[in-house]
């Protein structure tokens, strides 16, 4: 019956003509354009209604479409006139996606409002979504809760999915249960670079930190022949760390082996260490339960026939927790800085223009794309840039710093500066940078910082980071917008030049659409303000007993 009747709304070009205009709006209000009034509340109105129906559906096609429209529709018109936000409530509850209910505050009080039948289908939902972890209630989203009934299950799994998915938060919940007893236990868990070892471990201790029995340690480091295997532990290294521990001691094995970062069995010479890793752990406990996570991959059967395995569950994510939208951004006058900007919705579909710009300053080459227009587009969000390499990197951090040179350094900014001189040198270009919230990110960077930067763009000291393709390796940041200019990924530090005079903002507007209200947000930064500056103050101090220490050696 919903079916059906998602399959007419689907059907109608009037929803798809609204939809349209709704979207359009809400991504010129969004990139500081002026709206030019086409959709109005009517259209919100009408859209609710669909996408609550479409919710329902099957159809991955119409319950994306769902979440766009109403989030759009609400984003764009709130609770003035009619209330939206019991509306988004509904429709964010027939999707499944309960972690975003809470994240605005209407939203999430908007349950105490809603018509006894819709409060009691709430209230049922979320009850089968429902799970515990370490003594705390969690409400999952669907897909979350597939991956979690699989996990507790044992099952063998490939699965794709995005980083918004949250399947680092059900993996980490998963782990935790699996040594909340005193069972002696091993985890390998995969990763393929340094910088996401020391993210996975960190998020590994916060959340082992409610354990009642004995915390497993965390390993991160190879373990030599005279060092005796821990009974309960996690180790979270790269295949080259495994390699090492798998040689230095024969008996080592995991009961669980998780490969983050899955695709990367493709990628030449580590890519075959990585498959010989695996297969050893398998050979040494046949039994293990394995995961094979990765964030786009069509074809998941590859490991299973890869690894001679015929019992590994495949499914992929294809609900929407997040909306995207891929913005080209073409220069029609370099001198003048006039942009167009079009929209290719979540990257499916065709070009559509949004709205024109005229920045005032030259952006004929490349580094003045990459400087001014994520300086426009940018502004109050949280930004990253990707560069063609360090020096690249350096570069455009250094012009951007420069534009933002108006903005007051906070405590935890002066902090990364001291860091950054004391762990490089006085002349490093981040001892600046940072000052005027931007910073760069690249693998050479010496790891306590690199940690540090991280942290400063997490609590939004940093907001305009500058990076190369090693966050592409599965480093988690929160991001508004990611700004590049004709990207191609060609090595292990840089997108290759093409000839394209385009720019591709991805995704423009909410990959945090739910997040507190502006003036929240700002309370919010002020008290990891001070947190992130402590944690970066305390690096500062191991930093420097470590320099004591070399010196009196």
């Amino acid at each position: 019956m919903m079916q059906e009747l998602a399959d007419k709304v689907w059907g109608n070009p009037g929803f798809h003509d609204a939809a349209h205009r709704i979207e359009i709006a809400w991504l010129t209000k969004e990139i500081g354009g002026i709206v030019d009034g086409h959709a109005d509340i009517a259209d919100a109105t009408r859209l609710m209604r669909s996408a609550a129906i479409l919710a329902c559906s099957e159809t991955a096609d119409h319950r994306r479409s769902a979440f766009r429209v109403a989030t759009c529709a609400y984003d764009l018109f709130g609770t003035g006139q009619v209330p939206l936000d019991q509306a988004l409530r509904v429709v964010l509850t027939r999707l499944g996606n309960f972690p975003s209910i809470g994240t605005r505050a209407d939203v999430a009080s908007a349950r105490a409002s809603l018509p006894l039948m819709l409060a009691a289908e709430e209230i049922a939902s979320a009850d089968a979504h429902e799970v515990t972890i370490n003594g705390q209630t969690v409400l999952l989203t669907d897909f979350q809760q597939n991956l979690w009934l699989n996990l507790i299950q044992s099952r063998r799994i490939a699965l794709a999915a995005p980083t918004s998915a949250g399947k680092s938060f059900v993996l980490q919940g998963y782990l935790s249960a699996l040594f909340d007893n005193e069972q002696p236990k091993s985890v390998v868990y995969l990763v393929p670079t340094r910088a996401l070892i020391a993210q996975v471990a960190e998020d590994l201790k916060i959340q082992l930190q409610g354990m009642h029995e004995d915390v497993p340690d965390i390993v991160t480091v190879p373990i030599d022949a005279e060092t005796p295997l821990a009974e309960r532990a996690i180790y979270v290294m790269t295949q080259e760390r495994v390699q090492l521990a798998l040689g230095a001691h024969p008996d080592f094995s995991a009961s669980v082996i998780i490969v983050d970062e899955a695709h990367s069995i493709a990628d030449g010479s580590r890519g075959v260490l990585l498959q010989w890793v695996i297969d050893d752990l398998l050979i040494r406990n046949p039994a293990s339960q394995i995961l094979f996570a990765s964030p786009a991959i069509r074809n998941l059967d590859v490991f299973g026939r890869l690894f001679g395995l015929d019992d590994v569950v495949e499914f992929s994510s294809v609900e929407p927790t997040v909306a995207q939208n891929f913005l080209v951004t073409t220069v029609e006058s370099a001198t003048k800085g006039k942009l167009v900007i079009h929209t290719a919705g979540d990257g499916s579909r065709t070009l559509r223009q949004v709205a024109t710009l005229q920045l005032g300053r030259t952006v004929a080459s490349r580094t003045e794309k990459l400087v001014h227009i994520p300086a426009v587009l940018g502004q109050g969000h949280s930004n990253i840039i990707y560069a063609n390499g360090a020096a690249e990197a350096e570069s455009v951090a250094l012009q951007l710093a420069e534009l933002m040179s108006d903005r007051e350094p906070t405590e935890a900014r002066l902090a990364l500066s001291d860091l950054a001189k004391e762990a490089v040198h006085a002349n490093y270009a981040l001892v600046e940078c940072v000052k005027h919230g931007v910073a760069f990110h690249y693998s050479n960077i010496p790891t306590q910082l690199r940690r540090a930067i991280e942290a400063a763009v997490s609590s939004g000291e940093i907001d305009y980071l500058v990076c190369t393709s090693t966050l592409l390796q599965g480093v988690n940041l929160p991001a508004k917008n990611i700004f590049m200019f004709a990207p191609e990924k060609v090595g292990p530090e840089h997108w290759s030049r093409q000839t394209s005079g385009t720019l591709l903002v991805a995704p423009a507007g909410s990959s945090r659409s739910f997040k507190a209200t502006s003036s929240s947000s700002t309370m919010t930064n002020g008290r990891r303000s001070r947190s992130t500056a402590q944690k970066i103050r305390s690096s500062l101090r191991r930093l420097r007993a470590a320099s004591t220490n070399i010196m009196t050696s």
